[in-house]
């Protein structure tokens, strides 16, 4: 399938887990978010990150830099919508690290359910470069990166700060040397699923194989495919990752042990055995 053109210039970030999201009008049908009913306007700057203690001081300098009526939460996935929903902000930050390596992949499904977000990524680290491009090609308008230097950093607030997108300088050579952007639709199937739950319930791919009666090169050939489209590199970190995001819950794993354990006799994984039972602890529904 054919890639977007290159068209639009990056944009930039900002430090510890924080986003950047300017919202226009627009209406999500999936969790029945709705925004600029009635005439509503939006207004406000919304960051997110993971940094708790430094809430306040991300807020401060925030309006010292001119953004208005600011707000700072670390809440993630269903949480953060709600969130946006509620505040209805006109513009949102996120940090580029928040999700860990799938930032950019959250950042794409944040966007499908609401298209008319306007998107900016901080980055404060040494968030890989070679992965930066793709926060745009998700559908960030921005991304700015401390390390282009603190006067550029500063800069790119200030042109996001006027609704304007920014994309570091580093990072927009990445993207125009690139030509056609990479189409970033394609979505996890029902056999990755499998393939995952069985992954964090700490099976070998040779075993998830034998489970699923299909080869290990077909097993390996899906975590492949989930590891490019969630930018990790071994199944370490994509199980991390799965929990991290919620791709798999403690209902997958209770649900997978059961129709094991009706298939054959053999005894579930040790490590998820041991989660089955402090889960039973708890009400999952």
């Amino acid at each position: 399938m054919a890639g977007r053109k290159k068209g639009n210039t990056i944009r930039q970030g900002f430090i510890c887990p924080v986003f950047a999201v300017s919202l226009f009008e627009g209406k999500s049908e999936k969790h029945g978010f709705a925004w600029h009913r009635g005439g509503e306007i939006m207004a406000g700057t919304l960051a997110v990150s993971e940094a708790t203690g430094l809430h306040a001081e991300f807020k401060a300098w925030l309006e010292k830099m001119g953004f208005e009526d600011v707000t700072v939460t670390g809440k993630k996935n269903d949480a953060l919508n709600t969130v946006i929903c509620d505040r209805k902000p006109r513009l949102v930050i996120i940090d580029s690290w928040f999700y860990r390596d799938g930032t950019p992949r959250r950042i794409g499904e944040l966007l499908k359910l609401f298209p008319r977000l306007n998107i900016a990524v901080v980055s404060l680290h040494d968030f890989p470069l070679s992965n930066a491009p793709w926060f745009i090609w998700e559908g960030a308008k921005s991304y700015l990166h401390l390390w282009e230097g603190y006067g550029e950093f500063k800069r790119g607030f200030q042109i996001v700060r006027d609704g304007k997108p920014y994309v570091a300088p580093k990072v927009q050579s990445l993207i125009d040397r690139c030509g056609e952007w990479p189409d970033t639709k394609n979505k996890m199937t029902r056999r990755q699923k499998e393939c995952l739950v069985m992954l964090c319930c700490g099976l070998t791919p040779g075993q998830i194989g034998e489970a699923l009666n299909v080869s290990r090169r077909t097993v390996y050939s899906h975590l492949y495919s989930l590891y490019a489209a969630f930018h990790v590199h071994n199944r370490t970190e994509m199980v991390a990752l799965a929990w991290e995001m919620e791709l798999v819950t403690p209902k997958d794993i209770r649900l997978y042990n059961r129709k094991k354990e009706r298939r054959s006799d053999k005894l579930v994984p040790q490590w998820a055995a041991v989660k089955r039972k402090c889960d039973s602890f708890f009400d999952y529904e």
